[in-house]
């Protein structure tokens, strides 16, 4: 069976910080596209949870809306954290472009 995926997810290990209404917490990116996001968490968030992220690229940073599409409920490392797929809702212009210039600098496309 062939995923149906609208972009090309990229490996890479990095890190995010997102917010979701508290304060600040740091999570790491595991891949990435310009859609979105696999991310482990230290929190088991709930598929539609909003979250504002910021993630650090080169020597840059992004900040984008995204939304939980789905979560793993059990930790996937032995420090508890949890994998979640996020994908982008929102970027002001300026950060979707530096996403994709990442994204093609990194990854060719």
């Amino acid at each position: 069976m062939q995923e149906r995926r609208a972009h090309r997810r990229h490996t890479f290990d990095g890190s995010v910080t997102y917010r979701q209404l508290g304060p600040d917490t740091t999570g790491r990116i595991r891949n990435l596209s310009e859609g979105g996001l696999l991310v482990e968490l230290p929190e088991l968030l709930s598929p539609g949870t909003q979250l504002d992220l910021v993630i650090s690229v080169d020597d840059r940073s992004v900040r984008a809306e995204a939304e939980v599409a789905w979560a793993q409920e059990l930790p996937t490392t032995p420090a508890g954290s949890y994998r979640h797929g996020v994908k982008f809702t929102r970027f002001e212009l300026q950060d979707r472009l530096t996403w994709a210039v990442f994204i093609a600098k990194a990854f060719g496309e």
